[in-house]
């Protein structure tokens, strides 16, 4: 079974290393797929965990807080969150294709 779960705490590679070496030590995880941006894993599981055994593992390898899971238990759902976002600025800002670099006035004016 996989399920998603927020994190808080990570602030780089190292934070990744140390969260995944510390879910990957509790006997029924089979896998930690561990995303900095946005922060998260997606565990993969023989069978249920409850959040606090995980938070009690987390514990032991810094400050990091995991949060309730998503998923129904036979595999990731829809409510999900994507780990891989695409996000472009410009995409969010209309006024970025009307007007090249987002000038709002002539050059040289």
């Amino acid at each position: 079974m996989k399920k998603y779960y927020g994190l808080k705490g990570m602030s780089c590679g190292g934070c990744v290393s140390n969260v995944k070496k510390a879910l990957m030590e509790l006997p029924d995880v089979t896998e930690a797929e561990v995303q900095l941006k946005p922060q998260g894993v997606l565990l993969t599981m023989n069978k249920s965990i409850d959040t606090q055994v995980l938070q009690t593992q987390l514990d032991k390898a810094g400050h990091y807080t995991i949060s309730n899971s998503y998923g129904d238990g036979d595999g990731v759902d829809d409510d999900t969150p994507d780990v891989e976002r695409n996000h472009s600025f410009s995409n969010s800002h209309p006024e970025r294709h009307t007007k090249p670099f987002g000038i709002d006035h002539e050059p040289g004016v």
